[in-house]
């Protein structure tokens, strides 16, 4: 193999790459809202890409750690999981709420008693809790996603824990489109981000990757027949139906074509990831980069724009 090509099992750089582009929409999203700028409508439908990637994610994690272990070792992964996503997620998250809570205090001038009021309200997001009954108030709205991802993940893993096989081919899929379609008649649309809905919400996107994983188990043999052109047209079909998809997210708003949204992140996805297309050293340490960027991005976009929204008026 060329060694300029090169690309670590598992991971599709070009997939970092949109990564990190859509959660510039997501970033845009937000910032045209606080000024009631009519771009980006869409912009949130960037959420469901980022359930459906992590999705992918438990299906890798359990194909390489649980699937040949015994049902007690299943048990011991699960365990570690769960740990690896509180490391991952939380120090960040907790940080970036901290800030809020401080420019909220400065903001606002609040006194010690003001301060511990709030605390007492919104305690539950301190704790990943605010997609639950026990949430009050919440101090920065888009962090509900790290709640949902989090709860939601655990819930997936454990169907796939239990169930294996028949949970990624079938109930995957079939409790993904249960959910969504309940919310397409509920409320004709992708707006759900409170209390326990907020991680069904996160689950059947999660589902949807999972499936996607199985599927590629099962048709990349035949893929890997194909010559090489063929590969490249799958890849580019797949880079287009995302392309589209952001130039929808640009002047769309919310309604139905919500949901067809995320059938053509499914579609798309599948696509790129199937195509098994290598890029260049440079390409995926660029892409790579640009993709770490993007949690990070997603926890303190809002404190920063609070500051200088409140520093400009």
């Amino acid at each position: 193999m060329n060694q300029n090509i090169m690309r670590k099992p598992g991971r599709d750089y070009t997939v970092e790459l949109w990564r990190f582009i859509f959660c510039i929409v997501v970033l845009g999203f937000h910032f045209c809202a606080k000024i009631n700028f009519k771009f980006l409508g869409a912009g949130y439908l960037a959420v469901e890409f980022f359930f459906i990637l992590s999705g992918y994610g438990i299906y890798s994690y359990y194909s390489r750690y649980m699937e040949k272990e015994k049902f007690a070792g299943r048990w011991y992964r699960f365990g570690c999981y769960i740990g690896n996503r509180i490391a991952a997620l939380y120090p960040m998250y907790l940080l970036s709420l901290i800030l809020m809570f401080c420019f909220m205090s400065y903001s606002r001038r609040w006194g010690i008693g003001q301060m511990v009021s709030y605390m007492k309200m919104g305690w539950a997001e301190f704790l990943l809790l605010q997609c639950g009954s026990l949430a009050k108030r919440i101090l920065i709205v888009p962090h509900w996603y790290v709640a949902a991802l989090f709860w939601g993940s655990l819930l997936v893993l454990l169907l796939l824990m239990v169930c294996g096989k028949t949970a990624g081919y079938i109930f995957c899929p079939f409790l993904s489109i249960f959910i969504y379609a309940y919310y397409y008649r509920m409320i004709g649309k992708i707006d759900i981000t409170y209390s326990h809905h907020a991680v069904l919400r996160a689950a059947a996107g999660l589902m949807l990757g999972v499936f996607i994983g199985f599927v590629l188990r099962f048709v990349r043999k035949w893929i890997y027949r194909w010559p090489e052109k063929w590969r490249k047209v799958l890849y580019v079909c797949g880079n287009g139906l995302m392309a589209g998809i952001l130039v929808y997210m640009m002047f769309g708003r919310r309604g139905a074509g919500d949901f067809a949204v995320i059938c053509v992140f499914t579609l798309a996805l599948l696509a790129v990831f199937a195509s098994e297309i290598l890029l260049s050293t440079k390409k995926k340490a660029l892409f790579q980069r640009l993709s770490s960027w993007t949690y990070p991005i997603y926890l303190f976009q809002m404190p920063v724009l609070e500051c200088i929204f409140y520093f400009i008026s």
